[in-house]
Order: C-alpha cells, then sequence, then structure tokens
C-alpha cells in the first residue's frame, strides 16, 4: 500500500474546489491545493495552504479566465494581480523540465521561488550538489485512479533535499 504525508493536487490553469474535496475525503494524508499556471511561456506551481479555498478558488477561476486554449498564457505582472502576494504561496517553476520559464521570468519571481522542478533523478542529483543552484524537487505526473497501490517504477512522488 502506498503511504503519502500529504499531496498537493495541481491541474493546468485550473483548479477545481469540488474535486479537490473528492480527492481530500479520499486520502489519508494532508491535501493541499494548487495550480500549474503557463507563466510568460513556462510553467510554474503555485500551491497554496489548505486555507481559504473559496478564495483560492475565486483567484484560480481567474487564470481560467485568461487562459483559455493551449498556447495561452499570463505575465509576471498578472500572475501577481491575480493572487497578490505571492509570499503566501509555495512558487515551484519549472527549472530543468521543459517547458521551463525563461530567466528573465525567473528574475521577476526569484524571490518568491522555494525550489525548482527538474524532469529527471540525474538533474536532481546534479543541482543537487550544487551550492549555486535552487533546491531542486522531482514530482511525479502520477494520475490517481480507483485501485491504485503502488506508483509505477521510476516515478517518484517528491524529492526534496534542503
Amino acid at each position: 500500500m502506498t503511504e503519502l504525508d500529504a499531496i498537493a493536487i495541481t491541474n493546468h490553469d485550473v483548479f477545481d474546489l469540488a474535486q479537490f474535496h473528492e480527492i481530500q475525503k479520499a486520502l489519508n494524508c494532508i491535501v493541499f491545493p494548487g495550480i500549474e499556471i503557463y507563466v510568460d511561456n513556462g510553467h510554474i506551481l503555485l500551491i497554496s495552504e489548505n486555507e481559504n479555498l473559496d478564495d483560492f478558488q475565486l483567484k484560480a477561476n481567474k487564470v481560467s479566465e485568461k487562459i483559455k486554449k493551449a498556447g495561452d498564457n499570463i505575465n509576471v505582472e498578472e500572475l501577481i494581480q491575480i493572487f497578490g502576494s505571492l509570499n503566501n504561496y509555495l512558487i515551484i517553476p519549472h527549472y530543468q523540465k521543459k517547458p521551463s520559464i525563461s530567466k528573465d521570468t525567473f528574475e521577476q519571481l526569484r524571490t518568491f521561488i522555494d525550489a525548482g522542478e527538474v524532469d529527471s533523478p540525474k538533474k536532481f542529483v546534479r543541482m543537487a550538489r550544487d551550492e549555486n543552484e535552487i533546491t531542486p524537487v522531482l514530482f511525479s505526473d502520477v494520475r490517481i485512479k480507483d485501485g491504485l497501490r503502488k506508483f509505477p517504477q521510476g516515478k517518484p512522488i517528491l524529492i526534496v533535499v534542503n
């Protein structure tokens, strides 16, 4: 049986509060609300505390109104306009993973970024050893489904090194 301490639910450019509550009831762990947002042609994960969920839904709806089809995205100014202080969220951009955010976008978000997502264990190890790099994280894109008892080989859920 797979055991989790916590999980963040993130969908591309949308947050569904009803779905979040359904997942929350089904799992025996802490569930955090989040959204994966296409910002300046790269992805960032924005994860919230498990509080003020109605407010988070309203903010996520504003993202969904702006990003309706493939190729749509928002800029950093719009992100801040929608969510307010980004210090209230865990911000994790695609860093060594496509579509990664640009260097300019990274610099605009630098003070809010908590870690950078990578796409392979090899990149994770390299970055973890480099004191000049941001904290790497490696997530799974496993789709949760009924009857899931263990995660596929090679798909870690979350690895973080401080």
